[in-house]
């Protein structure tokens, strides 16, 4: 195997990402490259390619530094990418063998990983892999709890499965006044941003920060540039969607509504009309973006309604230094938590 550290450049990365079928927006250069500058963090970027010359896993690796513990963490958001169309385990342990020792005491005292890898049965093998390539479950993190939408059959099955109140709700939106435009400009974004920054303040959840995908959307290319929807009553915008169409999985990066948008039904009409744009791009799924039962349970009911197939990942796992270092960052991270809360 050859293992390449910062000496891939931003054309070879996309080029070899997308062999991977964990491939997601989470793991573009471009969205990685504005989430370690906003955060003042670095970023590191790793390529693994076997002996037959195909890349084996890729991962790009937020680093940060901790001064006051004397620690240096690095995270791989949604990764490494390790699924391939078809793989040997000994090759794939391999590789997660040589991601350890790239990074861990070298670069940094604790290595933790968050695979955008679904727990069924082929997920029981990666958790597996990794536990034998020396990282740990970390229980402490929820593992990434979703829904999704098969795209493979017709429009009209598709519709089929989403709850009977739901299919309602979207053919009463069809009939109202209601209009859509779809495009990936700042404009659109801004629209979005002012939207979600409505509801967050509405609602009062802290939500994500939409900036980093602001940012982000500057500078993908026009082909990898998430798809907004609007929908507007009138001359004023109701429902706003953003989709990103990397990999081959869809994915909701944000959507929000406002009061007449939950009114006269176009917050289930643009989730419907983000399904038929996604199938039309030739996307598999449908991911539907983070639940959490407790914590949103509308959220979680809203989209369990809407024709997915539930799916929960395999989890976060880490690596630390020494026992001294593990149990140091522990008590920060709890620490970290409840001051969150």
């Amino acid at each position: 195997m050859n293992v390449h550290i910062d000496s891939v450049d931003h054309a070879e990365w996309k080029r070899n990402a997308k062999y991977f079928m964990d491939y997601s927006i989470y793991q573009t250069w471009e969205y990685q490259q504005v989430r370690a500058v906003r955060a003042g963090q670095q970023i590191s970027r790793i390529l693994i390619v076997g002996n037959n010359g195909s890349p084996v896993l890729m991962g790009q690796v937020r680093i940060k530094r901790v001064p006051m513990l004397g620690l240096t963490i690095g995270y791989i958001q949604s990764g490494p990418l390790i699924q391939v169309g078809s793989y040997e385990e000994s090759s794939a342990l391999q590789a997660l063998v040589q991601l350890r020792q790239s990074f861990l005491c070298s670069r940094v005292n604790v290595l933790r990983l968050n695979p955008n890898i679904e727990n069924d049965d082929q997920g029981e093998r990666w958790i597996d892999l990794f536990s034998s390539a020396g990282f740990q479950r970390v229980t402490s993190v929820p593992p990434y709890h979703t829904m999704m939408v098969s795209l493979a059959d017709s429009p009209e099955q598709i519709f089929s499965r989403i709850d009977r109140e739901s299919r309602r709700n979207i053919r009463k939106a069809e009939q109202s006044n209601i209009d859509f435009k779809e495009g990936t400009s700042g404009e659109f974004f801004n629209i979005l941003k002012c939207l979600y920054a409505q509801a967050k303040e509405r609602k009062g959840f802290r939500g994500i920060d939409a900036d980093d995908f602001a940012e982000s959307q500057k500078l993908f290319t026009e082909e990898d540039k998430a798809k907004i929807l609007i929908a507007y009553y009138g001359n004023e915008p109701i429902s706003a969607h953003a989709t990103a169409h990397i990999g081959v999985n869809a994915e909701p990066i944000i959507a929000a509504n406002t009061p007449d948008g939950l009114k006269y039904g176009s917050s289930y009409l643009i989730w419907w009309k983000a399904y038929l744009r996604a199938k039309e791009l030739g996307m598999r799924y449908y991911n539907l973006g983070g639940i959490d039962e407790k914590l949103n349970p509308k959220g979680y009911l809203f989209k369990k309604r809407m024709g997915g197939k539930e799916v929960f990942h395999i989890g976060a796992f880490e690596i630390c230094k020494n026992p001294i270092v593990k149990k140091i960052w522990r008590v920060a991270e709890w620490a970290y938590r409840l001051i969150k809360k």
